[in-house]
């Protein structure tokens, strides 16, 4: 049978384009890897290191992926298996990102999986009671700010259609940027009876706060903590 598959022209292509995929795929994960061991050391982190940072605190759970990716970098870094992520709104919809993490929370409760929230702040500011939600009916979701203190999609937009129209650049940070004043993510989530930590801009600090809000987790509650990316 071996012999026979061997002198399959078909099979032979097929298996030798395998081998080039795996390989450029190796190479891929290389350079991802060593783009977030760079970027470690960025003051507000980058999204590569907000992404390994987290992958090194839940890597040996039973995770699962709520909402979010930190701009792809989770599919990039992490042992990404498809079937432990719920993906996204689809549509860059505004409000989605909590309401559907807390409804995976809440199917998985009792299962020993550890849900995942990365939830991105603009997002967040559209449906901040949810958060009483996830503490009233003690969900156990650990949300992980991805906080670049703008609507970066909208931000991104803006700056192309300035250039488009030869309008000035600078102004696409007008009703988009959240940071005059910024808000506090942490003591919002205190507020609503939410263990929260934050603001964080350091990638050292990471990895503590999220363990000690793992513990939480685990406990059968709610915890957040707020990490502050680079816009």
């Amino acid at each position: 049978m071996e012999d026979r598959l061997e002198r399959d022209p078909r099979a032979v292509e097929r298996r030798q384009r395998a081998e080039r995929i795996a390989a450029r795929h190796a190479a891929l994960r290389a350079e991802w890897q060593a783009t977030a061991k760079l970027e470690r050391s960025l003051t507000p982190l980058a999204p590569s290191a907000f992404a390994a940072e987290i992958w090194d605190v839940i890597k040996d759970e039973d995770w699962v992926l709520a909402n979010g990716t930190a701009k792809g970098w989770a599919r990039r870094l992490w042992d990404w298996q498809p079937e432990r992520a719920y993906g996204g709104s689809g549509g860059a919809g505004l409000g989605y990102g909590l309401p559907a993490a807390l409804g995976v929370a809440l199917a998985h409760r009792g299962s020993g999986k550890l849900c995942v929230n990365l939830q991105s702040d603009g997002d967040l500011l559209y449906v901040v009671s949810g958060l009483y939600t996830a503490a009233h009916h003690r969900l156990p979701l650990l949300t992980v700010m991805f906080n670049n203190r703008t609507y970066g999609n909208d931000e991104e937009h803006q700056e192309v259609v300035a250039k488009t129209r030869g309008r000035p650049v600078e102004n696409k940070v007008v009703g988009i940027r959240i940071d005059d004043p910024a808000p506090d993510f942490a003591r919002l989530a205190q507020g609503f009876g939410v263990h929260a930590e934050g603001p964080i801009e350091t990638a050292a600090a990471v990895g503590p706060a999220l363990r000690r809000a793992l513990r939480v987790v685990k406990d059968g509650r709610p915890a957040l903590v707020d990490v502050i990316v680079r816009p």
